[in-house]
């Protein structure tokens, strides 16, 4: 009688050469540089070809943003998250985390705040949301990359206020929302989120801070309108005014500016105005795009 062969290392060895498999690397596109760009295959051709394979695929190329992530080192390799994320995507649009974590993985900074590949973070990101309405983390995460990258103050505190009002969302989001609104200059949208939330608060501590926000719109809607005064002053005479009732004098301002807390008004250092009250501006993004301020 012929002795029985184990299966047993048929099966470690099918299940190794599957691992090493699901390991290796895709090919490189030749190099148009130093970098060689990852060489995917077209999501038409994977959706016929791997159609009863696809959840498998889908774990490859997942392993593959993973380990593409890890090795980043430049700019050029942290870009080449954005093709694998695309096309898991198309592959499982429901895989929620892709979005997340490459949205995150994305945007490099060179140094001295000067960030790139921050339009693919902005559009996996995007390309997510429809799916994902009501994910807290990726409104935020678009919010962030529209103010902080691209400066559309608008429709990041759009976002913002869809996302304020999602379950769990942390409590600074619709104040920063009404500070995104200033600085875009929609103070009446800031304004009406304001009084809404003022409205519907359920605490007093709560009503009097967004009352208060109420009063800090109506300030921040004076001070813009007075550099829109020394905007067209400076246009006039290629300076900035020596001070307030100089615009008003000259007809750069028709009325003068009323601060709700009685204080007057000056033109600062930056040639940019303020009150006495109120030292600093409703604002997160100083206009010189050095930095920002969370506040």
């Amino acid at each position: 009688m012929r002795p029985q062969t184990s299966l047993l290392p048929l099966v470690v060895g099918i299940v190794s050469l599957g691992a090493l498999a699901l390991l290796a690397a895709p090919p490189r596109k030749p190099p148009r540089g130093p970098h060689e760009e990852p060489l995917l295959p077209r999501k038409e051709v994977l959706q016929v070809v791997g159609r009863s394979h696809l959840p498998l695929l889908v774990d490859y190329l997942w392993i593959q943003l993973i380990q593409e992530t890890g090795r980043a080192r430049t700019a050029e390799e942290y870009r080449d998250i954005y093709p694998y994320a695309e096309l898991l995507t198309d592959l499982d649009p429901k895989f929620g985390l892709v979005y997340r974590f490459a949205g995150t993985a994305l945007p490099t900074n060179l140094g001295r705040e000067q960030w790139v590949n921050t339009q693919e973070s902005t559009r996996i990101i995007r390309k997510g949301l429809p799916l994902f309405p009501d994910d807290l983390q990726l409104n935020i995460l678009l919010a962030y990359n529209l103010s902080t990258y691209h400066r559309e103050y608008r429709e990041a505190a759009q976002v913002l206020e869809h996302a304020s009002k999602l379950p769990g969302a942390p409590d600074y989001l619709a104040p920063l929302a009404t500070r995104l609104y200033a600085q875009s200059g929609e103070v009446d949208a800031g304004m009406a989120l304001a009084v809404s939330l003022a409205e519907s608060a359920q605490d007093e501590e709560t009503r009097a801070a967004f009352e208060q926000r109420i009063q800090d719109l109506k300030m921040e809607a004076e001070l813009q309108r007075v550099d829109k005064a020394i905007a067209t002053f400076r246009e006039h005479f290629g300076v900035a005014p020596p001070d307030v009732p100089t615009l008003l004098w000259l007809g750069f301002l028709p009325r003068p500016p009323v601060d709700p807390a009685g204080g007057d008004f000056y033109i600062g250092h930056d040639e940019r105005a303020y009150s006495e009250t109120q030292r600093r501006r409703l604002e997160i993004f100083t206009p010189n795009n050095r930095g920002y301020q969370w506040k």
